[in-house]
């Protein structure tokens, strides 16, 4: 009875373990699938940008990256970032190493593909694209929330057209 007791007690105590490791794995994606910023897919977004005017962002990440998480948890999480990134672009994110089939410039591929198609090889990576799809430039790295939102107004507000980054940062 006693040694009933004390396996019912392990298997309860690794259950919750488990528990645990799936709920800090599946944070990341809640972030994403449940935060401030409205998500699209890359379908949605080329399909609509050109309507609405906006640029597309695209968020490229992996489920491992901790870098990504921060991200996640801090930057997209701030008031700030998300209603100037809901207001001004129309915001992606993309598994790196997902084999999802997304439909992008009138091609059938993967998500991994279309991150590879950008040359990303490390995560985070921010792409912007313009309203018909074409890149402006790629970002890699974190961004703290006060620095994501200069370089999401250098893109959105078409400074980088005619003003160099570190000029529009030093103003």
């Amino acid at each position: 009875m006693q040694q009933t007791m004390i396996v019912a007690a392990v298997l309860f105590v690794v259950s919750l373990g488990f528990l645990a490791c799936v709920q800090t794995e599946s944070d990341a994606a809640a972030t994403r699938d449940e935060g401030k910023i409205s998500w699209k897919n890359i379908e949605q977004a080329a399909e609509t940008a050109g309507n609405q005017n906006k640029k597309i962002f695209v968020y490229v990440h992996t489920d491992w990256c901790t870098w990504c998480k921060r991200m996640e948890e801090e930057t997209f999480s701030n008031n700030d970032v998300a209603e100037y990134m809901n207001d001004k672009f129309m915001p992606v994110a993309l598994d790196a190493e997902s084999q999802k089939q997304v439909k992008f410039n009138g091609q059938q591929m993967t998500e991994q593909d279309v991150a590879s198609m950008f040359g990303v090889e490390g995560f985070p990576t921010h792409i912007f694209l313009n309203s018909n799809g074409e890149p402006i430039t790629i970002a890699p790295g974190y961004m703290p929330p006060d620095r994501f939102i200069k370089v999401l107004s250098f893109i959105a507000e078409d400074h980088y057209k005619h003003t160099e980054w570190e000029e529009y940062v030093n103003q």
